[in-house]
């Protein structure tokens, strides 16, 4: 109603009309409440902030962990690929590279099971 108010102080036939405004305003407001609560948006907005926001926490607490194996090594090295697959990166980030060194972490890891 500020912005109406605004606009209305140079116009005193809007000034009269203020009342009906601000119904119509609350009348919309509650329809778009309604409908937010009937489909859940903003519910599951926030769920899938506070599930990103726990995947971000896990994921810092993976890369900070020490592997202690090749195993480990390659499975941080997955996870390094999926996620940011879908970061802002993109294409420019070394990705065949990534992959050659999971490929290599993965065959030595295996070289290493058939040796025991």
């Amino acid at each position: 109603m500020r912005q109406f108010d605004e606009l209305a102080a140079d116009l005193p036939s809007l000034c009269s009309q203020r009342a009906e405004v601000a119904a119509d305003l609350l009348a919309h407001q509650q329809r778009w409440e309604d409908a937010d609560r009937a489909i859940g948006y903003s519910v599951t907005r926030q769920e899938e902030a506070a599930a990103s926001d726990e995947e971000e926490r896990l994921i810092a607490r993976l890369f900070a962990a020490e592997a202690m194996s090749l195993r480990g090594l390659s499975t941080k090295l997955d996870v390094l690929i999926a996620v940011g697959a879908e970061g802002s990166e993109g294409r420019h980030f070394p990705w065949p590279e990534l992959r050659r060194i999971r490929r290599d972490a993965t065959r030595l890891a295996q070289l290493q099971s058939q040796r025991r």
